[in-house]
């Protein structure tokens, strides 16, 4: 199996044979040593090992203790290579950066400057032992080769500051891209949130609390709330009998918890340090977000720690005013709908009504008295006049009726949904739906466009579907909901473990808990080689008895 060569793998073998050319050269034009064919052979076999030495690194680049070996390995053949060829006047000398730059690159710190210092110290000993014509102690040999020496060190401490710096770009961009996983996912969640997600939004956001810092223990506290039910406060990690010592210590300072504005370390007595994030509105105080600190924390992760709350704060006031504005919007939007309806029907039917009524009781009144002709005058106006009523009530129920009036559907919102997304990630996405939702109550609209949603963009995301299959049968007491695709598939028993770190295994979860929260039930099947596929049954009607 061939293996693909990193950049800086390609850089290093760059190097490598281009500094092997120009000392292989200088070699070659070197007036004293062998022959002209006796370098020309020894260069063709350096050939040869360097060709096998950038394999064999790059085959044991993920095995520190076999690259160990090989980099000490060609480190011993260049120190014989030198001593063989001049020692200190080798031109050879310089092609042992090759295996310095290698073990400065990837392995260990105390390694590579090991690998350094030997190779100084084998060629000094041995050039002072054997090769010192003129006698020179060890202080002028070193004095001598002093620049050699000093370019070597240089070369390894820079190489291991650019390893280091780099390794830290490579972390922080892995956090950030998994940062931005989580933010997308729950901005989702807050997207297509319904009632009855709101009020268990501090679960999710302790969820994502608890994913983002990678502690084992996160709360989210909510101050009582007069008037209107506020959300639960949650936690994670804690065990149930925990939770209520907690939150009732939190409660114990809560004038304290409404005077602060920036984020606090507390210690709790009985549950340790933690680190608390206070959420406001505009308007008002809202509550805790926290986390357990761990005892060997650091300061640089305690900052990493309040820069999550912080946004996660910001975050969490934002989706609550959204909501609470929300809730007014809807209830003016009602109250607004209710008036013209009202005005409407008040201007014209009601008028109209009563012109009937009023006719009806004069007929009743005279009928005795009139002549035929008379009676079927007056009985004609009456129905004239119904008739009208019946169509003023007509274009009233069909203004308010968006499948009777033409305008968008929650069934032609799913399908510009699909549509979109298809068009976007060029995957195909058939969707096949009997029934109608018609008289579907809003809740399921909610719960099912966001199970819809997650499923298709973790196949397009996740599992690199080329296809994905949505059937959708909408019956007056069940629902049934398949979504397939033809994507990696993966291994569903990791999914609800706790070590977990996949990014969609949220949103799995979160499609169980809607299935479950409209008294459904939540079924995933996936292998590796057969995709994904979902399948949710929810029976109508009986979310709105448990609520009830």
């Amino acid at each position: 199996m061939k293996i693909k060569s990193t950049s800086e793998e390609k850089m290093f073998a760059f190097y490598r044979f281009f500094s092997l050319s120009l000392t292989s050269l200088m070699y070659i034009l070197g007036k004293s040593g062998p022959s002209i064919l006796y370098k020309s052979l020894l260069i063709l076999l350096l050939l040869i090992l360097a060709r096998g030495f950038t394999l064999t690194y790059r085959r044991f680049r993920d095995k520190p203790q076999a690259l160990m070996l090989v980099v000490s390995t060609e480190m011993a053949g260049i120190i014989l290579l030198t001593l063989l060829t001049g020692g200190y006047e080798s031109p050879f000398k310089l092609y042992v950066l090759n295996p310095v730059l290698v073990a400065a690159g990837s392995l260990t710190f105390y390694f590579g400057w090991s690998l350094l210092f030997g190779y100084i110290g084998v060629i000094v000993v041995f050039c002072y032992l054997f090769m010192n014509t003129e006698s020179k102690n060890v202080s002028s040999a070193i004095l001598n080769n002093g620049n050699l020496f000093l370019s070597l060190v240089l070369t390894v401490t820079i190489m291991q500051m650019v390893v280091r710096m780099k390794r830290q770009r490579e972390e922080a961009d892995a956090r950030t891209n998994e940062t931005m996983e989580h933010i997308k996912s729950l901005y989702n969640i807050v997207e297509t949130s319904s009632q009855h997600d709101f009020l268990n939004i501090g679960q999710v956001i302790t969820d994502y609390v608890v994913k983002l810092t990678k502690l084992d223990k996160a709360l989210f506290w909510f101050a009582k709330k007069s008037g209107e039910p506020a959300p639960q406060s949650r936690q994670t990690g804690w065990q149930q009998q925990e939770e209520l010592y907690l939150f009732a210590e939190l409660e114990k300072h809560e004038h304290e918890w409404r005077l602060q504005r920036e984020p606090i370390f507390k210690s709790l007595p009985g549950l340790g340090d933690f680190l608390l994030m206070p959420v406001r509105m505009s308007t008002r105080f809202v509550g805790m977000i926290g986390v357990k600190l761990e005892a060997a924390e650091g300061l640089e992760g305690r900052r990493w720690y309040i820069q999550q709350l912080m946004f996660l704060s910001e975050l969490s006031a934002i989706i609550l005013e959204r909501h609470e504005l929300g809730v007014i919007e809807n209830r003016l939007i009602v109250t607004n709908e209710q008036n013209r309806i009202a005005d409407e029907m008040h201007d014209s039917v009601s008028q109209s009504l009563f012109g009937i009524v009023y006719a009806t009781h004069s007929l009743k009144q005279t009928w005795s008295t009139m002549t035929e002709a008379q009676l079927e005058e007056q009985i004609e106006l009456i129905h004239d006049s119904a008739t009208k009523v019946a169509k003023e009530l007509r274009i009233t129920i069909y203004s308010l009726s968006s499948k009777k009036s033409g305008g968008p559907t929650w069934l032609g919102m799913v399908r510009s949904h699909l549509k979109s997304l298809s068009r976007l990630n060029d995957v195909e996405i058939e969707l096949k739906i009997t029934g109608d939702d018609f008289s579907l109550p809003y809740p399921y609209h909610k719960a099912l466009f966001r199970i819809i949603s997650e499923a298709t963009g973790n196949a397009i995301r996740h599992g690199a579907a080329r296809r994905i299959e949505v059937e959708l049968s909408l019956k007056p007491k069940w629902i049934k909901l398949s979504i397939s695709d033809d994507g990696v598939g993966f291994d569903t028993s990791l999914l609800w473990s706790e070590s977990e770190e996949h990014t969609g295994g949220l949103g799995m979860k979160n499609m169980q808990h809607l299935s479950q929260s409209l008294g459904g039930e939540f079924q995933l099947t996936s292998n590796e080689t057969a995709g994904t596929r979902i399948m949710i049954s929810i029976p109508v009607g009986v979310a709105e008895l448990k609520n009830a």
